[in-house]
Order: structure tokens, then C-alpha cells, then sequence
């Protein structure tokens, strides 16, 4: 996009770099999950809550504190954070503790480069204090669905259930690296039942498998 395009990449010296809406916009794009609409164009900075929320018709509700993961929007002409007539916005990537942290992107301003060679512009992860990073000095807030919430998935995934066998060896349970032995001939048969899988391994890997699980129970 060219220079003055607010909601692009805009133009610099020597090279070109994200714009702060641009970096929420991809956030957006490429990390919120479920029937999501993007408010296009996404105007200034201090209007990115408010224009997300309204694109989702009502789905979503502002906030006066930060969480993550949310959008942030900073009001216009904010002493505390010296923005402009066209505000700032970012996303809250996590808290700890006291510390808000957040991923933005600013141009012409004195951020840390991370997208750009020329230094201090560019997208920036930046710490902000909990106790003053809020509605108090005109920082707005919409918490969102995202696709990293998929991680806890994958992790149940990782730890699916099933039972493993060998020649002379019986049959066992693994979920999540633990090894389970059966006390009873019927309790094979009841976790297939309930939809566990069975792997049938050769002896040498079914005794390797017991042998590095983090815990036996019998």
C-alpha cells in the first residue's frame, strides 16, 4: 500500500514497514478462529476494537482490562503513550504477572525493528504495566477466539488412549507415555468397546515402551 494508507504497509527510508492496524489485521486474519468478519478497511488505530466488535455484530463486548489474547485499541491524542490523531491498536499476547505483553507495529516511531532493516520501526513485542495498561489511560480491549487454543487439542491429542499387545507379552494401556497394565481379561475387551484402539507391537518395542514410560501402575 502506499504511504498514507493507514490500514497497509507504509512507505519509509530506506525501506517500507508494518503499520500498526496492518500487524492487528493480520493477527486477525490469520489467528482468530470460528465465524469471524474483519472490519476492511480497518481505519485508525483507536477504532480497531470498536470496528471488530461491530463487524461481529455484538458477538464480541469491550473491555476495560487487558487479556489474552486480545485486540487493544489506544484513544487519540493519549499523553501517556504520546500517540496521534490516529490513536494506536496491537494484540495482548499474554500477562505475567504485573507485565501486560503485547506484539505491534508502529511506523516513524521509535519501536525496536523487527520487520524492517532500518531500525526502530517495524513490529515490536513491548511490556506494559498491568496496574496502568487499562481503560485508565484510554487503552480498550476485545478478548478473541483464537486458533492457538488449538495447542491444548493437540496436546489431548498427543495423549490419546489406546492399548498395546505382544506376543507373550498380554496387553496393556498407554495414554500420555504412562503405562497401564490390566488387572482382568475383561478390561481389554471393555476399553475396545468404549473405542480404544488397539496397536499390536512386537515384543522387543512393547518391552522398550514399559521400560521409558514415566510411570508403571499395576
Amino acid at each position: 500500500m502506499s504511504p498514507g494508507t493507514w490500514y497497509g504497509t507504509m512507505g519509509g527510508w530506506p525501506d517500507a514497514h508494518s503499520n500498526c492496524t496492518l500487524f492487528s489485521q493480520w493477527f486477525l486474519k490469520n489467528y482468530t478462529k470460528g465465524n469471524v468478519s474483519l472490519a476492511m478497511p480497518s481505519g485508525y488505530g483507536y477504532e480497531m476494537v470498536d470496528k471488530f466488535i461491530a463487524a461481529n455484530g455484538g458477538k464480541f463486548s469491550k473491555s476495560g482490562t487487558p487479556q489474552a489474547i486480545s485486540l487493544f485499541s489506544i484513544s487519540p491524542y493519549n499523553g501517556s503513550y504520546g500517540t496521534e490523531f490516529a490513536g494506536h491498536t496491537g494484540i495482548v499476547l499474554g500477562i505475567d504477572g504485573d507485565t501486560v505483553i503485547t506484539g505491534e507495529a508502529n511506523y516513524g516511531a521509535p519501536y525496536g525493528g523487527l520487520d524492517a532493516d532500518h531500525s526502530k520501526n517495524g513490529t515490536v513485542v513491548m511490556s506494559r504495566s498491568l496496574s496502568t495498561f487499562n481503560s485508565s489511560t484510554g487503552v480498550t480491549f476485545v478478548h478473541l477466539e483464537t486458533t492457538l487454543d488449538d495447542n491444548d487439542k493437540k496436546k489431548e491429542e498427543e495423549e490419546e488412549m489406546i492399548t498395546i499387545s505382544a506376543p507373550q507379552r498380554g496387553i496393556a494401556l498407554m495414554q500420555g507415555g504412562v503405562f497401564l497394565s490390566f488387572l482382568d481379561s475383561k478390561d481389554a475387551q471393555n476399553a475396545w468397546n468404549a473405542g480404544i484402539k488397539n496397536v499390536e507391537l512386537a515384543t522387543k518395542t512393547f518391552d522398550l515402551w514399559q521400560k521409558e514410560s514415566r510411570t508403571v501402575k499395576s
